[in-house]
């Protein structure tokens, strides 16, 4: 296991490279977004305890981000809490589909709008992860603009949806988190002072990148470090 206390400052293409390299190393995909996934419901179980948070509001996207929150909506379940899945989107990447159907075999309650989610105590986004590049609109930017003016507390799983990972620009709307969980590295966008009304509170939640890796991709370029314990209380 890697331990470190300085955290590298990542691009979103400096991530891909990362990820793709221990995926050709043999770490499969689907062991990746479980291991995510069972950390994420660690973190959330210790931090939003199921007597105060008994009902928890899933947002699942179509891709890779949607199936973290997929385990993350089957390990809470599990664990007694009263989970409601919106997952807005018919085309679904395969293994994301896979732990979608898994979740209504289990009996999770998908919700066809988001105002369905108003009266739960809790609110997990899983709509869209580091990438994302194009403006969201229409129906999708109303929704998430909804979700912005409730009062109870939201949690981003890696970058708040709608935000760029990179630039920490809003992509036409984004998630107004209140902690915002980090996948692996630091992504820079999240480090951006314009970000930080959309970020919340940075976690960085490590997944065992091996150092080997890290060195490998991150070698030739210049690099920026986060100290994990200080560098967000350090934020404008």
């Amino acid at each position: 296991m890697t331990r470190t206390r300085f955290s590298p400052i990542v691009t979103t293409a400096e991530m891909q490279a990362i990820e793709g390299a221990m995926f050709n190393r043999g770490f499969p995909v689907p062991a990746l977004m479980e291991k995510v996934g069972q950390r994420l419901s660690h973190f959330l179980q210790s931090e939003f305890p199921r007597a105060q948070y008994p009902r928890v509001g899933i947002l699942a996207g179509p891709g890779h981000n949607g199936g973290d929150a997929l385990v993350v909506a089957r390990e809470l379940w599990h664990r007694g809490y009263a989970v409601t899945l919106w997952q807005p989107f018919d085309r679904l990447k395969p293994l994301t589909a896979d732990h979608a159907r898994y979740a209504r075999f289990l009996g999770i309650p998908f919700v066809q709008t988001v105002a369905a989610l108003q009266e739960v105590n809790l609110i997990v986004d899983g709509l869209f992860g580091f990438g994302l590049e194009r403006e969201l609109t229409g129906e999708l930017t109303h929704s998430i603009n909804q979700i912005n003016t409730w009062r109870q507390p939201r949690v981003s799983i890696d970058v708040p949806s709608g935000l760029h990972s990179d630039t920490g620009a809003v992509l036409g709307a984004a998630i107004q988190a209140d902690r915002t969980l980090c996948l692996g590295l630091w992504k820079r966008g999240l480090l951006v002072e314009e970000a930080q009304p959309w970020v919340g509170q940075g976690v960085l939640i490590p997944f065992d990148i091996p150092a080997s890796i890290i060195e490998e991709v991150l070698a030739t370029t210049p690099r920026g470090f986060c100290l994990d314990q200080t560098c967000w209380q350090d934020l404008p």
